[in-house]
């Protein structure tokens, strides 16, 4: 299966929201999709719990509100699942998949905006 490139991805319609350091170098992201989506969401291990992917969530919501999304999903792991149901997240169910013959789990989550 073909993988999408950064250029296929960020030229697909979704916001990329970035946290960088001092030196503009990226310590984390978070991509929100036309639909609600939230793709993927990455925080460096050095900022991770600093409050940082908080307040990239925050924007992202914001933005979300702005363009009237009035509900946002995501395919959460674990640790993200905690996260999430901080910011208001409820889980739908877990999703059970295999990749490459390795049996994985997520958390299918929504938020309700409107």
């Amino acid at each position: 299966m073909p993988t999408a490139t950064k250029e296929d991805r960020l030229g697909d319609g979704r916001q990329v929201f970035v946290a960088v350091d001092a030196r503009d170098t990226p310590r984390a992201f978070i991509e929100l999709e036309a639909d609600g989506h939230i793709d993927c969401f990455y925080c460096h291990p050095d900022v991770a719990g600093t409050g940082v992917g908080a307040a990239l969530y925050a924007w992202l919501e914001a933005a979300a509100r702005q363009a009237g999304i009035a509900r946002l999903y995501v395919e959460a792991s674990d640790p993200a699942r905690r996260f999430f149901a901080k910011q208001g997240f409820s889980v739908l169910h877990r999703r059970e998949f295999a990749r490459r013959g390795v049996m994985l789990h997520n958390h299918a989550m929504e938020k309700r905006l409107a």
